[in-house]
């Protein structure tokens, strides 16, 4: 699975490498998988699973493509996930972190029967241009040749017949874990649903597109998840982001006309408008109520009154956004208040949008 082509072509050094060993390969994206035909392979075929990591874990679509696997009692398998890195200036970088992502995959294969000979995770550069600014193309080049380098190694033992789990890179991943668990004991439960409602009721509905958008369709049309639909307005189609969009940012990353932005003015005004004065006035009139019975007066349950309000407000208001935008000068606005709008964009030089689209008919 890949959003902005780092993880693809990741895959493409891994097939590169294999056939440098007299080895035979085939990349599959995660949609155009056939069951019945790509597994059945001798059991000395190694399956491999790479994903990106989404908020420490894999992306829902794969954690959800990890439970249609077929089960294969003893068949090899690998997990590898690629991080975002950023480097900063000289030598000064932020490493990327997997977190629990290729733990949880390798679970689920386990689960599932299959033999697990190696587990890691790689940098590669970060995409993440709904936050921070695309980095420079030397950047770009600089830690996709270190990456490489590192794929090489690791590959070179993996065709040798050694098993990769006890390494450096698990170690820090599994550091990195213990630290989440004693700061949020609960996470291993309110991360997925944390991670879904948050990627997918926010983060994704801060989507629009601006006024440069020419309603060509090709961010829906290659949409790995078919979250977008282009829908009417007026004489021509504007693309509208559904609750199925898990913010891989293909269709910014790679939408040539840069129409595709974040709203992250729309989210200030949001928060201030819609989530703290509703807040404060619903949970004045509950104290009022609750207060009135003094035993349970101090267990007012203010966390979950509170997700209610926010999410309920999310739900509604993107309709809302999605028309307002419909208004050049209201999209102007926006366009002109939003980060987006002044980051470079970013997708892996070396892989091109032919390479991502799913080959599925229909």
């Amino acid at each position: 699975m890949s959003g902005t082509g780092n993880t693809y072509r990741l895959a493409g050094w891994m097939q590169e490498i294999i056939t440098r060993y007299n080895g035979t390969s085939k990349v599959v994206m995660i949609e155009d998988a056939d069951f019945d035909n790509e597994l059945k392979q001798p059991l000395y075929s190694l399956v491999g699973l790479l994903f990106p990591t989404h908020g420490f874990m894999p992306p829902w679509s794969m954690i959800k493509f990890l439970f249609r696997l077929p089960k294969k009692k003893g068949a090899p398998a690998m997990c590898v996930a690629t991080r975002g890195r950023i480097n900063v200036f000289g030598p000064l970088f932020i490493p990327g972190a997997a977190g629990f992502a290729t733990f949880i995959a390798a679970a689920i294969m386990l689960l599932k029967g299959y033999r697990i000979r190696a587990i890691f995770s790689l940098d590669m550069p970060s995409n993440f241009n709904n936050f921070h600014w695309g980095l420079h193309p030397k950047n770009v080049d600089a830690i996709s040749k270190k990456t490489l380098g590192k794929l090489e190694r690791l590959m070179a033992r993996i065709i040798d017949g050694h098993r990769l789990w006890f390494t450096w890179n698990n170690l820090y991943e599994a550091l990195w874990c213990v630290l989440l668990f004693w700061l949020i004991p609960l996470l291993p439960i309110l991360l997925p649903i944390g991670y879904l409602l948050f990627g997918r009721l926010f983060m994704a509905k801060l989507m629009f597109s601006n006024n440069q958008c020419v309603g060509c369709g090709m961010c829906a049309k290659f949409c790995p998840n078919k979250a977008i639909l282009m829908k009417d307005i007026g004489n021509k189609k504007r693309p509208y982001w559904t609750y199925h969009c898990e913010v891989c940012l293909r269709c910014m990353g790679y939408c040539k006309k840069k129409a595709v932005e974040a709203g992250h003015s729309w989210a200030i005004l949001l928060y201030f408008l819609v989530s703290v004065p509703a807040m404060s006035y619903l949970l004045s009139r509950l104290n009022e109520l609750y207060y009135k019975i003094p035993r349970l007066g101090y267990y007012l349950p203010y966390e979950i009154i509170y997700i209610i309000d926010f999410f309920t407000a999310l739900i509604i208001s993107y309709w809302v956004f999605w028309h307002l935008m419909r208004i050049p000068a209201v999209n102007t606005l926006f366009t002109y208040t939003t980060l987006t709008r002044y980051y470079r964009r970013y997708h892996h030089p070396d892989a091109k949008l032919k390479h991502l689209k799913s080959k599925r008919k229909g």
